[in-house]
């Protein structure tokens, strides 16, 4: 009896162990799950909201670099302004050295025209006849004077026909109108007609009072230069001559002019001095030209976006702008206005990655420029080129 209730013990013992086993191996089981469930959730990326590309402050369009042609042989005699200050188109804002010879040839150019307008009058007079040649001219004036005079006078009362035919035009047409519709009588119309042609009758005659006045004084005026010429008895040779050496005088002054104003560095736009790069009697800067100038009244930050995030940015998209190195205080806020067409390599860096290890001067990146709101343009209008950090919302 003993024997059979120990076999008996010892099989609800096995029987414990196995369920026990088969217990704890459940529960590894579940809890493996669980545990492969919680790290398939935990490696789930976030979604990306912005786009975040180092840039630089830019004004509204180029720095212009303003230079001379003949910047190797030029130096600087003048500068006119100082950094900073505001300048309008065709300001001048240096000086070349050598303007004072400058000055002085379109000076002895200028006299050299005078000697020669003089000389072509000595032989248009001619030698003799002087006194009845000098009458004659005064004749001449005389007429002129009167012609102009007669002219404008006559005129005047042209265009004060032309105003009284242009209301009589309006009043006719009023009454004509409000006799359609039976507002005023038939000979209230009539009268108008009549005066509207009286006014065109007024006019044409004006018009050929005018006709007769120059036609008549541009005969005598003729008649009396013909007069004139018979008096001077010279040859048409000498004054063909003469006439000539006076234009080469006037050319001489157009050159001379032209030399004075090259000398004369002038802003091709309005805009801002940013920075003066040759000083007085230096030679021009080859390479940074005279002055830099730019349109700081609106500013922009041209990002350098990686090739790979491109595809998210959008033309509208907002944009907060930060200085790399503290170079303004907190952010300033822009939309993106424009998207590179191009791609290009990377020309940008910060501290943390110039020459690092990782640094991959070859990286392909796109100009993306982000307009700044106006409100900022004070803060940043004299940070040109400063290296930011430009985070674009892709979020919407």
């Amino acid at each position: 009896m003993f024997w059979l209730g120990f076999k008996f013990m010892k099989k609800w013992c096995n029987l414990t162990i196995i369920l026990g086993l088969l217990s704890l191996s459940t529960a590894c089981t579940t809890s493996q799950a669980n545990i492969n469930s919680t790290a398939q959730i935990a490696v789930e990326p976030a979604p990306v909201t912005a786009v975040i590309a180092l840039g630089q402050i830019e004004p509204e369009g180029e720095v212009i670099k303003l230079s001379v042609p003949n910047a190797q042989d030029s130096r600087v005699n003048q500068i006119l302004v100082k950094e900073g200050d505001f300048v309008k188109t065709n300001q001048v804002i240096a000086i070349l050295q050598g303007i004072d010879q400058l000055e002085a040839d379109l000076r002895d150019a200028e006299a050299n025209v005078r000697l020669h307008e003089a000389e072509l009058l000595k032989v248009e007079q001619g030698e003799a006849k002087q006194g009845e040649m000098a009458a004659q001219r005064a004749t001449i004036a005389r007429l002129e004077a009167q012609l102009k005079a007669e002219t404008t006078q006559k005129q005047a009362a042209i265009n004060s026909a032309e105003a009284t035919l242009q209301e009589a035009q309006l009043t006719y047409q009023r009454r004509q109108d409000l006799s359609t519709e039976g507002a005023i009588s038939i000979a209230d119309a009539d009268t108008a007609k009549r005066e509207l042609a009286t006014a065109e009758a007024t006019l044409m005659e004006r018009q050929a009072e005018l006709e007769k006045t120059i036609t008549t004084l541009q005969a005598q005026i003729t008649q009396e230069e013909a007069t004139l010429a018979q008096l001077k008895e010279i040859r048409p040779v000498d004054v063909r001559i003469s006439k000539v050496h006076l234009e080469k005088a006037k050319i001489a002054v157009i050159q001379r002019k032209a030399q004075l104003e090259n000398a004369k560095v002038r802003a091709p736009s309005a805009g801002q001095i940013l920075k003066i790069n040759t000083r007085i009697g230096e030679q021009v800067n080859t390479n940074q030209g005279i002055v830099e100038i730019a349109q700081t009244n609106q500013m922009f930050a041209v990002a350098e976006v990686a090739e790979t995030d491109i595809d998210k940015v959008r033309r509208g998209q907002k944009a907060i702008i930060s200085s790399e190195y503290g170079g303004f205080s907190g952010e300033i806020k822009g939309t993106v206005e424009q998207i590179a067409l191009q791609i290009g390599k990377r020309t940008l860096q910060n501290a943390a990655n110039t020459r690092g290890p990782t640094t991959d001067d070859n990286s392909r990146v796109i100009a993306v420029k982000v307009r700044i709101d106006p409100k900022y343009n004070s803060k940043i209008a004299a940070l040109t080129y400063m290296l930011v950090r430009v985070k674009i919302d892709i979020g919407g």
